[in-house]
């Protein structure tokens, strides 16, 4: 063999054995990462945040096993998030197929109890343009009224509109488990879907008509409307404006745990909504919208 020939065979095994070793390197970095990964119960604040951005979650809907996988990988690779500009962990990286099933199935137990009763946007459409609702994410913004403390839920605007004008209707099908006053929440309705979601609507200014505790209801019925009660006695109105403060909460552990629910809004604003006729009328169903 001459001279030149060994060169060239000695510079092949040398690339060689350079990617060979980078690969290595890179499936033990996989491996050690994925096994490290805390379990839900160790991380619950990233959680809470739910900073999942909705863009993701329409892509990757229907909510089967194997996209609640993608998802949960996809969440935990990239650090407890994913944002818009994120890119989803493959199904078969090594990340994915070294994250230990106990570790995954955690994730995916909390992210199908948000997701997979979610069907529509809790304020009705107006399809005349004569309204509209708007939001933004307040989750864990401060509040005074009763105490220092944090908002747990996401408020929805209903502009310069009066109260009463906005149709609210339920996000999930589920049993009406809390109906009445509170002090924080005026006229407030909690609704519990078969996941376990609890779906919480406040600052009513009045109900559906027949809506009780222990009813079930349909994702898309009327449950009342859009007002500004609360902050005072029963019957309080006008400390704020009318607005609907949408809440989410599961119960993880023996602990009742409120999750940011701005981007399932947005994942869900991005689907058909009720329009206001359908609701007016007394249909209030969405099927074959």
């Amino acid at each position: 063999m001459d001279r030149r020939k060994r060169r060239t065979l000695w510079a092949t095994a040398c690339v060689l054995l350079f990617f060979s070793t980078a690969w290595l390197s890179g499936l033990l970095a996989s491996g050690v990462r994925a096994r490290q990964e805390p379990p839900f119960g160790q991380n619950l604040e990233a959680l809470r945040r739910f900073d999942i951005a909705a863009e993701h979650l329409e892509k990757l809907e229907p909510w089967t096993e194997e996209s609640l996988e993608r998802l949960t990988v996809g969440f935990l690779y990239n650090g407890g998030k994913l944002e818009r500009t994120d890119r989803l962990c493959h199904a078969m990286s090594w990340y994915s197929l070294l994250l230990p099933r106990e570790t995954a199935d955690g994730y995916k137990k909390v992210f199908k109890s948000v997701l997979a009763d979610a069907v529509y946007f809790p304020v009705a459409e107006d399809r005349t343009g004569a309204a509209e609702v708007r939001y933004e994410d307040s989750w864990g913004g401060r509040r005074t009224y009763g105490g220092d403390r944090r908002h747990e839920g996401t408020d929805l605007m209903g502009g310069d509109r009066e109260r009463g004008y906005f149709p609210i209707v339920s996000v999930s099908e589920g049993v009406v488990e809390k109906k009445g006053w509170l002090r924080l929440g005026g006229y407030r309705l909690g609704i519990r879907a078969p996941g376990g979601a609890y779906f919480y609507y406040a600052h009513l200014d009045h109900y559906a008509d027949g809506l009780e505790e222990g009813m079930e209801v349909r994702a898309g019925d009327l449950i009342g409307f859009m007002g500004d009660s609360g902050y005072g006695e029963e019957g309080t109105v006008g400390r704020f404006a009318v607005h609907l403060h949408f809440g989410l909460y599961l119960d993880i552990g023996k602990k009742e745990t409120s999750i940011n629910p701005y981007e399932l809004l947005r994942y869900l604003e991005k689907k058909p909504r009720i329009p206001f006729e359908r609701v007016s009328s007394g249909v209030h169903s969405g099927e074959n919208l």
